[in-house]
């Protein structure tokens, strides 16, 4: 039996595939819920004599009966009914030596609802580099500095500090003394100058830190990519998509990259909807070629006035969503790492 490392589960899209193949989640475990509150209604009269409530109390129940299918089992069969039904592409059963660029695979590609391929993988959660560029200035200052201090502990600094030392401190006659103390300055000036502007890394300038954060939250806002690379000599091939930061297994997005990281090193699975399946020329749809006459109607100048901003901005759009030939776009359902039992760790019990 194999074991299942989900990193990420779209469990609402799980639910609705299954449902529309099978008719229904079978019910295998059942959990109920209450939810009750008192509420008074009570009208307080004081007449200095006696005290008397006037109302009564009410009381509300709620109760929520649910039944869900056994998480894991769930997920693997979703796999297995699409497979069965014939809505589910493995690139792992398709034909040897071919890739992301056959005009066969990309004709059954257009043709299936859901794609499941292994790889390696990369993450990029945006919002996470947005946030490092925020801190990065400090971050630079942190590391100079530490370098800087580094360096004060090197022979050839402690050299110059004893120099100094010795120059401060010569006995002698008091053009000597202003003369050795002239010299101590001049060396503490250099040597200072040295440590403040000897730096490990350099600083990246403001505007560029502030460009980029400006331009995720324009086009990329709360996006976290995952790209994976079923074909290990075609790194320019990949099936990616956008995952949602709620579905993740890991909820905190910093123990996510601590624990995985954003390339991890090893081979994960991914299945999800194909939404997008560009090809290698040029765009034939034009959706604003009915504005295309010579004379419009005022009604029609407006409409095309305003689709024709959506278009506008369609080459930007492309820098970001980077949807192009020979990658492959989905809506992301799983992803997980697949692990067979190794009999070399088998033990039998005693």
């Amino acid at each position: 039996m194999n074991l299942f490392d989900y990193l990420y589960v779209d469990l609402d899209k799980v639910i609705s595939l299954y449902s529309q193949l099978t008719g229904g989640v079978v019910e295998l475990r059942e959990t109920q819920s209450e939810k009750g509150s008192t509420s008074d209604n009570k009208r307080n009269y004081d007449f200095k004599v006696f005290k008397h409530d006037a109302g009564g109390t009410t009381q509300d129940r709620e109760q929520d009966k649910t039944t869900i299918k056994p998480y894991h089992a769930l997920l693997q069969e979703l796999e297995a009914e699409l497979s069965t039904s014939g809505y589910l592409l493995d690139l792992a059963n398709f034909d040897e030596g071919k890739t992301l660029k056959d005009i066969e695979l990309r004709t059954t590609l257009k043709n299936a609802l859901c794609i499941k391929c292994t790889g390696r993988i990369v993450i990029e959660d945006y919002e996470r580099i947005k946030k490092i560029g925020q801190d990065f200035p400090e971050i630079i200052k942190l590391i100079n500095r530490s370098h800087a201090d580094s360096l004060r502990d090197t022979p050839e600094i402690q050299k110059i500090e004893q120099q100094i030392k010795e120059l401060e401190n010569v006995s002698g006659d008091r053009n000597a003394k202003a003369k050795a103390k002239k010299q101590a300055k001049e060396l503490r000036t250099g040597l200072d100058t040295l440590l403040t502007t000897s730096t490990a890394v350099d600083a990246v300038p403001q505007w560029i830190l502030d460009g980029m954060g400006t331009w995720i939250d324009a086009f990329l806002p709360n996006i976290t990519n995952i790209r994976v690379y079923p074909f290990h000599e075609e790194n320019d091939e990949h099936v990616f998509g956008h995952l949602e930061a709620s579905n993740f297994t890991v909820s905190d997005s910093t123990a996510f990259h601590f624990t995985y990281g954003s390339f991890p090193t090893e081979e994960f699975t991914m299945l999800g909807i194909i939404t997008s399946v560009p090809s290698d020329e040029e765009e034939g749809f034009a959706p604003l070629q009915e504005f295309e006459k010579e004379e419009l109607e005022d009604y029609e100048s407006v409409e095309s006035g305003f689709r024709g901003m959506f278009r506008g901005f369609d080459g930007i759009e492309a820098m970001v969503r980077t949807c192009r030939y020979p990658r492959v776009l989905v809506h992301p359902i799983l992803v997980y790492r697949q692990t067979s039992p190794n009999k070399a760790l088998q033990r039998t019990s005693r």
